[in-house]
């Protein structure tokens, strides 16, 4: 919104200089109205009212001509390359000395051999418009001395600011009311509109208008006055160029003050030729189908979204937007009816957005008008009418909604204010700091009640209220405070800290940490045979591939190593710890479960172990040793009920405690050869919770053994069926029994058909003495005696 400093200074004290205007725009800017362009309007000096007495040819051109100008004081004779000269006009000219705003000062030169002593300008030169067609010839209507200065008749020397109003202060979409903000702000007295004139009879009522209002929630308010003994002539050169400034090409007198009223008070009026129309004006919804001329002579089609002025013989304007031709003022007007309403937000934005059409007027009604400020808006059109044009204005006031609404309270704790703003400041001063906005407070016990005006809008609730205190007291003069209080260190939770030992205990076996994303992996879900119920689907999926939250780690890992593989990467050993999810019960719609997966594919990459690929004892090796780090012994595998898409007879399940851990195991050939080359590839997939239950207390520090340990080498001859861990826990479950540990397994004709052999070396170790050769054979005789108990043999 363009706001002229000098319009402004009419109703509130500001100072309107260079150092004046950017303070002043310091101010708006810091109080919420951001102040975006100062615009300078330079001023002009040497220029006078003139006329033309004659003007003739010029003798050495065909385009110039010598015109004899009087300015009051004297007799000038001024060269014009306008051809729009017309002897006894009155006209703008600068004379020698004199300086345009662009600064360009007036010389005497010789033109064509023939002297010049001044120039008549043209609008363009005085800075009032972007192009014209000639010099200003000034409309015979306007009363103006020869000689008057033109710095008197205009407003140069001005600054115009562009100020962005945001949505919810329509109250500011005016030029009074960025006053009364600037009054508000710098504590200085807004003065009040001049809204006085004579009333004459009949009155509007008894001339015969009237009006109707199809439906109230489109058309709040509507008012209309009538005028008579109009005449349409130009308005005063200064209202002319405070409208060329706020952004408005100024037309003829009655058109003007009804924008000069508009940018003054933000109501939109509309004035109609009240001959041209009928005498029952109604406000109503169009018929789809109908056609519609407006003032831009374009023939608009119309629906039942826009609303509609009509009268007896059809549309006089759309509503809120803008006028038609049939209605619209001209040079023969002499009775003005005017409309002076407030329009439904939302069914102007409806007909502005049908039509495609929008004005200075729709964009007013689309943010909201006050629906008191209607009546307010027509006194001020009808004062500055009637002085102006010296028209009749007609007894009384159509109006659809008389009478005041009773303003909005709304309670405010002097303590909330203090606690939000983080200011010391008492219920007198927020009092007089509201009182400056206009909205009357009164002190009571618990604090200061309000009584909201109609033009605030924006003010509902008790803190839009302390916005209002902040704003005019100054954020500026906030104080600067520290943060009060203990800031808390932020600390990782139990499962954190639980996930990061993880990490730590498998990259120190040698493994590589990867972090895929939260989705399902399709490709490789498929190639899992994973079903896709019971995962949870994610709302407004960005591609298709975030469709579903991932259920397993598995397929997001595989990825990772077949984009390895296809990099020509040899093996690797990979683990990733994140979260899965899956629907649960209505009561909680959705699980999650923290999980590790880790495969193992390709070569080992083990000094001189050659080409040797990865291998299921060595990931169970691994997965012991990370179990045995995390305190989990009795853990066991059972062959039966293994994922499908695990290799047959070479993957198993991860039992503790007769629960379920995870799984280990080879993949399939069917799944396996999906991967670039011909790697084997083994994987495992466990519940960090699971394990977490399953661990056993922390082993203490024990003291040093000081006696030495004794170790034998036991080959043992079991079925196959027969789980290791039982075998295992039989050598454990004997006295002085330190380690074991499972170095061979053979399997083949020598042990025969259905046996296997696994051979353990033992170490055993007394606490108090050191262990003689017989006190070992009779452990060893003692654990024979309890392997045969499970079918199991030494091998001979």
């Amino acid at each position: 919104m363009k706001v002229p400093c000098r319009w402004l200074s009419e109703y509130v004290d500001i100072d309107v200089t260079d150092d004046g205007v950017r303070r002043l725009a310091e101010r708006l800017t810091l109080a919420g109205l951001e102040v975006e362009e100062i615009t300078h309007v330079p001023g002009v000096t040497g220029a006078v009212v003139g006329r033309v007495l004659n003007h003739e040819p010029h003798p050495n051109s065909d385009h110039l001509s010598i015109c004899r100008l009087d300015i009051g004081s004297e007799e000038l004779e001024v060269i014009c390359g306008a051809d729009n000269v017309v002897d006894g006009r009155l006209v703008p000219v600068i004379t020698v000395g004199g300086e345009l705003p662009g600064g360009f000062k007036i010389t005497r030169r010789k033109l064509r051999g023939v002297e010049s002593h001044g120039m008549i300008c043209s609008k363009t030169e005085l800075g009032l418009e972007g192009k014209s067609d000639g010099i200003w010839n000034f409309d015979e209507s306007l009363d103006l001395a020869i000689g008057t200065d033109i710095a008197e008749l205009l407003e140069f020397d001005d600054y115009v600011l562009q100020i962005k109003v945001t949505s919810n202060r329509p109250d500011c979409m005016g030029i009074y009311g960025i006053a009364r903000e600037v009054a508000a702000i710098t504590d200085r007295k807004l003065r009040p509109l001049e809204l006085s004139f004579n009333e004459s009879e009949p009155s509007i009522s008894d001339a015969g208008f009237s009006i109707a209002v199809e439906a109230a929630s489109d058309t709040p308010r509507y008012t209309a006055r009538l005028m008579s003994g109009v005449r349409v002539a130009a308005s005063p050169l200064i209202m002319q160029h405070r409208l060329l400034k706020a952004g408005m090409r100024p037309l003829a007198n009655v058109i003007d003050v009804t924008n000069y009223v508009m940018l003054e008070l933000g109501q939109p009026l509309h004035p109609f030729d009240a001959d041209r129309i009928g005498k029952k004006i109604s406000i109503c919804r169009a018929r789809t189908g109908e056609r519609f001329r407006t003032l831009d002579s374009v023939d608009r089609d119309l629906t039942d979204d826009v609303l509609m002025i009509a009268d007896e013989e059809g549309g006089l304007a759309v509503a809120g937007v803008m006028g038609g031709e049939r209605s619209e003022i001209s040079s023969a007007t002499t009775r003005v009816l005017l409309e002076s309403a407030v329009f439904e937000p939302t069914t102007i934005r409806s007909s502005s957005r049908t039509l495609g059409l929008r004005s200075e007027a729709s964009q007013r009604f689309e943010r909201g008008i006050d629906p008191q400020g209607t009546t307010t808006a027509a006194l001020r059109t009808a004062h500055l009418l009637q002085r102006m044009t010296g028209c009749s204005v007609h007894v009384g006031t159509l109006d659809s909604a008389p009478g005041e609404t009773k303003p909005r309270k709304i309670d405010l704790r002097t303590a909330r204010v203090s606690s939000l703003l983080g200011i010391d400041i008492d219920e007198t001063e927020i009092a007089t700091l509201l009182g400056r906005l206009e909205i009357a407070a009164m002190i009571d016990k618990d604090g200061v009640n309000a009584a909201i005006p109609s033009f605030r809008r924006d003010l509902d609730r008790e803190v839009d209220l302390i916005e209002e205190v902040g704003r005019l007291y100054g954020y500026d003069r906030f104080p600067s405070t520290p943060p009060r209080g203990i800031i808390a260190m932020g600390k990782k939770d139990a499962m954190e800290i639980y996930k990061d030992r993880v990490r730590a205990i498998l990259t120190s076996l040698g493994m590589n940490e990867v972090v895929t994303d939260g989705f399902n992996r399709r490709d490789w879900s498929d190639r899992l045979s994973l079903p896709e119920e019971g995962l949870v689907t994610t709302k407004n999926p960005m591609t298709v591939g975030q469709k579903l939250l991932r259920g397993s780690l598995l397929p997001g890992i595989l990825a990772v190593v077949q984009s390895n593989l296809n990099q020509r990467i040899d093996g690797g050993m990979l683990f990733e710890v994140g979260r899965v999810f899956s629907l649960g019960p209505s009561a909680r719609p959705y699980n999650e479960r923290e999980m590790l997966a880790g495969v193992l594919f390709g070569r080992t990459n083990m000094p001189l172990s050659g080409k040797e690929e990865m291998s299921l004892p060595l990931a169970k090796g691994i997965l012991g040793e990370f179990l045995h780090a995390l305190n989990v012994e009795k853990w066991t595998t059972d062959t039966t009920s293994v994922p499908p898409f695990l290799h047959p007879g070479r993957g198993a399940r991860i039992d503790a405690g007769g629960a379920p851990l995870g799984f280990l195991g080879e993949l399939a050939p069917s799944v396996s050869q999906e991967l670039p080359g011909e790697s084997r590839v083994i994987v495992f997939e466990i519940e960090l919770e699971a394990i977490r239950s399953h661990a056993e207390e922390p082993r203490m520090f024990a003291e040093l053994q000081r006696f030495p340990v004794s170790k034998r080498d036991l080959s043992l001859i079991a079925p196959i069926g027969l789980p290791e861990g039982a075998i295992s826990d039989a050598l454990r479950a004997q006295d002085m029994i330190e380690q074991v540990l499972l170095y061979d397994l053979y399997q083949g004709e020598q042990v025969g058909e259905g046996k296997r052999s696994l051979t353990y070396e033992i170490s055993l170790r007394a606490p108090d003495h050191t262990l003689t050769d017989e006190e070992v054979a009779a452990v060893i005789a003692r654990i024979e005696k309890q392997l045969a108990k499970i079918d199991v043999t030494l091998r001979g």
